[in-house]
């Protein structure tokens, strides 16, 4: 492995043992039959029945899955964003912010979901409906990534990010698109992360500049 590459790995270690974990459960996924699939996500899913049972266990577990077809996709936004954000935030920072979007973002749109389907506006066979992946946690931190970049393109970014959540939302309707938009919102709150004086220092070096790693 060339150094630089090794390098880029080191300085984001959650990152990248992150996406180890979700390329094994991705390849269990894809090697399994349908019947088996379904149930894996079924099982690891933060829906109503779900919740009901073991809360805490979905809330986690839920985070280290996603469908086969989005890994690929997933692996490249980890590296351009979920990295560089982790070396600038520290790893604790990051996985804080991360955490709270998923958790944050999960319990406000299975809020959503409860109330429409008691009010008759969706219906009942929605509580068993599959909510994995790690778009929750990702939409807070691409959020709060917006303070990582050079003035000039924050606002750029900021709405960027705000008008894919709402395109989402107006196309999709969806309680899952509710929840982007929670996870959004906490990581544009979680600013205050950001303030840190060892992470003033780091926000001084290039954001994809893997010569120099400093410590934590």
């Amino acid at each position: 492995m060339k150094p630089t590459v090794l390098a880029y790995l080191r300085r984001s270690p959650g990152t990248f043992v992150y996406l180890a974990i979700l390329t094994i459960t991705t390849w269990v996924l894809v090697g399994s039959s349908d019947e088996v699939t379904n149930l894996l996500l079924r099982e690891h899913s933060t829906s109503l029945e779900q919740l009901r049972i073991d809360p805490v266990k979905v809330l986690f577990r839920s985070a280290f899955w996603t469908p086969g077809y989005e890994f690929l996709a997933w692996a490249v936004l980890f590296a351009l964003i979920l990295a560089p954000a982790e070396y600038w935030l520290g790893t604790r920072r990051w996985a804080s912010v991360f955490a709270l979007g998923h958790i944050l973002a999960t319990l406000g749109s299975v809020t959503t979901l409860w109330f429409a389907i008691r009010y008759g506006w969706a219906d009942k066979s929605l509580q068993g409906a599959v909510d994995v992946g790690v778009s929750y946690g990702f939409a807070a931190v691409a959020a709060v990534f917006t303070f990582r970049l050079p003035p000039r393109w924050r606002w750029p970014w900021a709405l960027g990010t705000v008008l894919i959540g709402l395109g989402g939302l107006l196309l999709g309707q969806s309680f899952t698109d509710v929840g982007h938009m929670i996870a959004i919102g906490v990581g544009f709150a979680c600013y205050p992360f950001t303030r840190g004086i060892a992470v003033r220092s780091r926000k001084a070096t290039p954001i994809w500049a893997v010569e120099s790693l400093s410590e934590r």
